[in-house]
């Protein structure tokens, strides 16, 4: 299961898309978006590098 997003709190860094070695996540009208949710392998380095916290693996 991808993380899941607090948009309102997403800044837009890009931090996760960055670090996402499935390539999950893309920013898009400022706010970061799931593009391969399928993909995600749960590793937590989006949760781990998001600067405000907004990712969650719950």
């Amino acid at each position: 299961m991808a993380p899941k997003i607090n948009v309102e709190e997403c800044i837009g860094c890009g931090t996760c898309a960055d670090v996402c070695p499935q390539g999950v996540w893309r920013v898009e009208d400022g706010k970061a978006v799931q593009v391969h949710p399928e993909a995600c392998i749960e590793c937590g380095a989006c949760v781990d590098s998001c600067p405000v916290q907004c990712l969650s693996l719950d």
